[in-house]
């Protein structure tokens, strides 16, 4: 049998780089959701995607910092290829603003599968290997949750002569203070591998796979 590949009419040419799906579930549940910079909101969801926005200032700040947290689980993501986002779902016991999500789960295509590491150590969950690149993925995710940042926010104000949203820096810390390898424990990241190209000239540029251990990767590593 001869593969014979549609670059005339579709433009695909063998020469581009193996993509790469992952599935992301994030168990927010066991995450802290005090009215601290600890709150353990993570999700992409503003004031206004909910039916009822939130009642109080300080419920109003954890939404926003749970959109802070997912802007910083994306740009830990980012770290060595491009990627989109697919598949987005939330899951939360009501549609109030008051109300922590208790699940995220949402889809990644990476443009470079080959530019995911799949070597190094994890510091969150006992310096165990990473030796996957859905691993790193999990990793990458989980540092984001457990790090601390400080960035300015639109936040929803519900107060009287507010004028509804207003810009506020909203300090975003880790969403456990202790046990902080369940933090790591709450993400699961799942390579879809039918996901994967079926021409040869690109599976021979992506290398051998999770056997490939060119790029190697330490949690420490500046993101």
């Amino acid at each position: 049998m001869v593969a014979v590949n549609p670059k005339s009419l579709y433009k695909v040419s063998p020469d581009e780089p193996e993509n790469a799906y992952f599935t992301v579930s994030i168990d927010a549940s066991g995450f802290l959701d005090t009215e601290t910079v600890n709150g353990g909101r993570v999700s992409p969801c503003v004031a206004n995607d909910f039916a009822t926005k939130p009642t109080t200032l300080a419920q109003s700040r954890l939404v926003s910092r749970g959109a802070l947290r997912f802007k910083m689980i994306m740009e830990n993501l980012a770290l060595r290829t491009n990627f989109k986002i697919h598949n987005i779902v939330t899951d939360y016991a009501s549609d109030a603003g008051d109300t922590a999500i208790s699940t995220l789960t949402f889809g990644l295509v990476f443009e470079n599968r080959s530019l995911i590491a799949n070597t190094g150590t994890n510091a969150l969950a006992d310096s165990t290997a990473i030796d996957t690149r859905a691993k790193f993925i999990q990793d990458r995710i989980a540092d984001a949750l457990n790090t601390t940042r400080t960035e300015k926010m639109s936040v929803y104000d519900p107060t009287t002569g507010s004028s509804d949203v207003k810009d506020e820096e909203i300090t975003a810390g880790p969403v456990l203070t202790a046990s902080l390898g369940e933090i790591y424990e709450a993400v699961t990241v799942t390579e879809v591998t039918a996901f994967a190209p079926l021409t040869t000239a690109q599976h021979t540029l992506a290398g051998t796979g999770d056997s490939d251990n060119a790029l190697t990767y330490s949690s420490n590593d500046a993101a």
